[in-house]
């Protein structure tokens, strides 16, 4: 059974190479911005630089 991912798209980030990357794993992969899809997801990736700025 492939593993569920599901990617949060917050409008920035590179989510094709990410997607691509987790689909090769042999992941299961979700693209949402939906909030409620987002609280429900067991596995959760937020593409990014890995930091936010402060504000």
């Amino acid at each position: 059974m492939a593993v569920s991912i599901t990617i949060i798209d917050y409008g920035v980030g590179n989510l094709r190479s990410v997607t691509k990357a987790f689909e090769k794993l042999g992941c299961q992969v979700t693209l949402t911005d939906n909030p409620n899809m987002v609280a429900e997801a067991h596995r959760l990736v937020l593409p990014g630089v890995g930091a936010f700025g402060a504000g």
